[in-house]
This record gives structure tokens, sequence and C-alpha cells, in this order.
């Protein structure tokens, strides 16, 4: 028995050369990153995604309604000066180029736009989440 003691060494030793490979074998794993892994932490990501729209869709503080108003106004001062430029045309052609002129300088139409898609289309998005 004493050879083999001295051979092998005390349990601790073979206990620490046991750890280390082990911890060899792990970092030879976590050293490639595997589509399984991918797809989980996309996952993990997605998840966390509707977590957020789920909490911000059902939020009814004062910021919210101010957002609310504020998208409004934003989306119908745009329909109007639209509505607007085409009911004069008819009537003023130079008057309506003036309007369309308005809302090209004025880049309502891309704030428009944005609001649009960040108000509206995660209401949007959220409807089809609940069907």
């Amino acid at each position: 028995m004493g050879f083999l003691t001295g051979l092998l060494g005390t349990p601790k030793v073979v206990d620490t050369v046991a750890n280390t490979v082990k911890s060899g074998m792990g970092m030879l794993d976590n050293a490639f990153y595997t589509d399984q892994e991918k797809a989980a932490n996309a996952n993990k990501i997605m998840d966390n995604w509707l977590d957020i729209q789920k909490a911000t869709a059902s939020e009814n503080s004062l910021r919210s309604v101010t957002r609310r108003i504020l998208a409004w106004c934003i989306m119908g001062v745009f329909l109007f000066l639209i509505l607007f430029a085409c009911a004069v045309w008819k009537f003023d052609p130079a008057w309506a180029e003036y309007t369309k002129t308005t809302i090209v300088d004025s880049q309502v139409g891309y704030l428009a736009m944005i609001v649009g898609f960040f108000y509206f289309g995660s209401y949007g998005i959220g409807t089809l989440m609940k069907k």
C-alpha cells in the first residue's frame, strides 16, 4: 500500500488533479459557441424583449398618456397638412405646392413615420400577440 500512496500521492493531491482535469474540460467546452447555444441565447433575448413589450403595452402612467397625446397630435398635424394640400389643389395648385413644400421642408413626414412605427406599430404587435 505504501507504494500506491507514494505513486498517487495523498487523497488531496488526487482530488486537486481531478478538479484540474474537470476545469480543463470545461474550458475546452466553453471554447466553442455551438448552434444550440446560439439558439438558446436568441430564445432568451426574444423572451426578454416580449416581456418588455408586455410591460410597456399595459402601461397606464402619466408618461404613457403624454406619449399617446403627442403621438395623436403629430399624426393629426401630418394628416391635416396632407388632406389640406389635396383639398386646396383643386382650387389653387400654387397653395397646394406651398403646403407640400412645407411638409417636405419641415420633415414632419419623417416624424410622423417614426411616431407611427413606434407608437402604433407596438400597439399592432400587441394586438397580434393576444390573438
